[in-house]
């Protein structure tokens, strides 16, 4: 399996390279960008379809701008290509995978404090354990949203309610699951992909 990743760290954009980066988007990335209320939002935005760019360009010999299809679940796909991708952002940073299999990925801010009562919903007893007993509960309950956003990605799923459960022995056993800490940036990043 061929997988290229990318991984941009936050950092005040000015104006100036905002419009710069809106300019080179195509029409439609540029109006999704701009859709946003905020800034910060519309520079991940923008930022993450040129980092996907840049992959295709360097890495596989893809010019020009990628064109998508959507599966039924609307995860994205390229058109007429053998590659697959999954970008992910937050407050700190994007991900961006390419691979020629499925993939799914995710980055997350690393919370200065967590709510148990909201913890219990999206995991299950053993998980929870490891979240207390971890040296630092904040990066382990991260490292674990991650990856099971990581693998909803992968299958397209999305959110379910049924997040205590995902992680499933069956699940971890055709799953191969890359994380990655960036301590000293403040996020957790993760990349799923089937064994």
């Amino acid at each position: 399996m061929k997988q290229d990743t990318s991984i941009w760290f936050w950092k005040n954009q000015s104006p100036e390279q905002l419009r710069e980066m809106m300019e080179s988007l195509p029409l439609f990335r540029r109006e999704k960008a701009q859709s946003y209320m905020f800034g910060m939002d519309r520079v991940l935005c923008a930022k993450s379809y040129l980092m996907l760019c840049d992959i295709l360009r360097e890495k596989y010999g893809v010019s020009g701008m990628p064109d998508f299809e959507f599966g039924l679940s609307g995860k994205p796909y390229l058109k007429d290509s053998r590659l697959f991708f999954n970008l992910s952002h937050c407050p700190k940073g994007i991900l961006c995978v390419v691979s020629d299999s499925e993939v799914g990925c995710d980055i997350e801010e690393i919370p200065q404090t967590l709510e148990m009562d909201v913890c219990r919903l999206c995991f299950s007893g053993k998980e929870m354990d490891r979240i207390y007993a971890a040296d630092s509960p904040n990066v382990e309950f991260t490292r674990l949203w991650t990856v099971k956003e990581a693998y909803l990605k992968l299958t397209g799923e999305g959110l379910t309610d049924s997040l205590p459960e995902v992680l499933s022995e069956s699940v971890l056993s055709k799953v191969s699951f890359s994380t990655e800490l960036h301590i000293e940036r403040g996020c957790v990043s993760t990349i799923a992909s089937y064994l």
